[in-house]
């Protein structure tokens, strides 16, 4: 398996990048943890919660350029996460096997995001099935028929669920421990009293863990159905929890809150942090008096946009700082922008495009490391 000649390149930079993330250190030692590829911009559904639905946010443009990922071949081996998402279906993208094919062999394991529709249609679940290391993210919004098929227009419940169980048995007829399927879920005010449901059916689904993540408003519409309420989400992620013990599944919540001074320090995939948790004096560190910010995916993730350019993040509105078509990667991941732009989250400065963004927290010494954690535990039992 070509994923194992790599392990210790991968351990080493997760050492090393969570090393850079607790001193806060604005030339990082680590290469990238995280590598994010917008895939394409097509999708063949129509969901009202998506940022497709936003007439601000490009679609339809295009697919990434198999070259820039070639060019990131050297990367991959030392991140622990390649994700193939962006705006649309990855399985849309006409090179999409040889592009998993490319980060396999490369020894990473790729992340797909997946709605889990065309997966018959394209002969998806027998060529994915066994093909190597992999994680598949299927968002999932929804445990009934009715809620699913509100929030997933053109989406059929019963089809999305024979899809996921074939692909469950296609895996356990190979006896293949590849792909591993997560559930991702929007937490909004229809389906939060249906997460039991869908932990069920991430059960059928052979899934190891359900990611739910209240909905971010990426349009107007979508004001009135979120779930502002923090206590109302942690008892559904408490009646979650208690559910999927029953299966052995993990689950994990991501509050996305838009304004960080409101959310505080609570947040984080595995659920919320107290108050408690906070270092006060080293979120003060930086001797201003201003709130120590911190964002993993300046300081551990790159993000390549389905045209090949490069931006600090999938949030990052101001533009591109390179094209991978172009540029060599390595002499912009320390450049002096990125650098600045490091130093000024650490001293309380919040640039426009980080202003309202659920990733932006407090620096919190004790999650980074219980993050750190999980992220060794997750890759040596990989």
């Amino acid at each position: 398996m070509k994923l194992l000649n790599y392990p210790y390149k991968r351990i080493m930079n997760t050492v090393l990048a969570s090393t850079d993330k607790l001193l806060s250190r604005d030339k990082v030692a680590a290469r990238p943890l995280r590598i994010h590829l917008e895939v394409n911009d097509f999708c063949n559904l129509k969901c009202p919660h998506c940022p497709r639905e936003n007439p601000d946010i490009p679609k339809n443009t295009g697919h990434i350029p198999i070259e820039a990922i070639r060019n990131l071949e050297p990367w991959f081996r030392y991140a622990n996460y390649v994700g193939l998402a962006g705006n649309g279906e990855p399985f849309l993208h006409p090179d999409i096997m040889d592009i998993l094919r490319i980060i396999i062999d490369a020894g990473a394991a790729p992340s797909v995001i997946s709605n889990a529709t065309l997966w018959k249609k394209y002969n998806i679940v027998e060529e994915i099935a066994g093909l190597g290391p992999m994680l598949l993210m299927v968002s999932i919004d929804g445990g009934t028929k009715k809620t699913f098929e509100k929030w997933r227009l053109k989406a059929d419940f019963d089809e999305v669920r024979d899809n996921l169980i074939s692909l469950r048995k296609a895996r356990e007829a190979k006896g293949a421990a590849h792909p591993v399927v997560n559930f991702i879920s929007c937490l909004m005010k229809d389906t939060i009293g249906e997460v039991t449901q869908i932990v069920d059916l991430a059960a059928e689904a052979g899934a190891a863990v359900v990611l739910f993540q209240n909905m971010y408003p990426y349009n107007k519409l979508m004001e009135e159905n979120r779930v502002r309420d923090m206590a109302q989400c942690r008892d559904a992620i408490g009646k979650a929890r208690q559910h999927a013990k029953q299966y052995g599944m993990r689950i994990d919540w991501l509050p996305m809150s838009v304004d960080v001074d409101e959310r505080g320090a609570e947040g984080g995939s595995n659920g919320a942090i107290t108050a408690a948790d906070v270092d006060l004096d080293h979120t003060l560190a930086n001797g201003t008096g201003k709130q120590h910010y911190h964002c993993d995916n300046i300081w551990q993730q790159i993000h390549v946009t389905v045209e090949g350019q490069i931006k600090y993040c999938c949030f990052w509105t101001d533009g591109a700082i390179g094209d991978l078509t172009k540029d060599d990667f390595g002499d912009l991941w320390n450049s002096p922008k990125w650098r600045q732009l490091r130093s000024d989250l650490s001293n309380g400065i919040k640039p426009g495009p980080c202003q309202n963004c659920h990733n932006l927290v407090v620096h919190n010494k004790k999650q980074i490391i219980r993050s750190a954690r999980q992220e060794l535990r997750d890759l040596i039992n990989r």
